[in-house]
């Protein structure tokens, strides 16, 4: 479970997920929308049949929808370094939004959480869903890692 300042995220559970992992990888994605409440709808809908393990807002908020051992469903149809079915070893972090652009308190809690996670699991690296699923993926577009680079957070 994630905790923030020694208090637990927000709590949804996702009816839509897989057996045990051991996350490798984190996949970064955006939802396609604004609207958190929807995202959270429809990651948590047994009729989507995807899902992630986290949801961030604009806002910052996070929400932790499945524990980081279980098998989420966000990355499809997928490789990483020739290995395909890459939902059997990552983390899928949703961003709300379109990808095309990313408010201060969003960034701030990709940076925490990115952090977080590679400590606790010990991370190989942080790709988009474009990086695993090229050519049918775009999120989480152009912006997203040059200002992550920009601010030092991989290295």
């Amino acid at each position: 479970l994630l905790y923030l300042n020694g208090q637990l995220v927000n709590q949804k559970q996702s009816p839509n997920h897989g057996g045990i992992i051991r996350p490798e990888i984190l996949v970064i994605h955006y939802t396609d929308d604004n609207s958190l409440q929807g995202a959270l709808s429809w990651l948590c809908a047994p009729q989507a049949r995807v899902s992630a393990h986290l949801v961030i807002a604009k806002t910052g908020q996070i929400w932790q929808l499945l524990p980081f051992n279980i098998k989420g469903w966000h990355a499809g149809v997928s490789s990483y370094e020739g290995r395909s079915g890459v939902n059997n070893f990552s983390i899928g972090l949703e961003n709300v939004g379109l990808g095309d652009e990313w408010p201060e308190p969003q960034i701030e809690a990709n940076i925490g959480v990115i952090k977080a996670l590679f400590h606790t699991y010990k991370l190989q690296d942080c790709v988009g869903h474009m990086d695993i699923a090229p050519g049918r993926k775009s999120d989480p577009g152009p912006l997203y890692f040059p200002i992550l680079e920009e601010r030092g957070v991989f290295k």
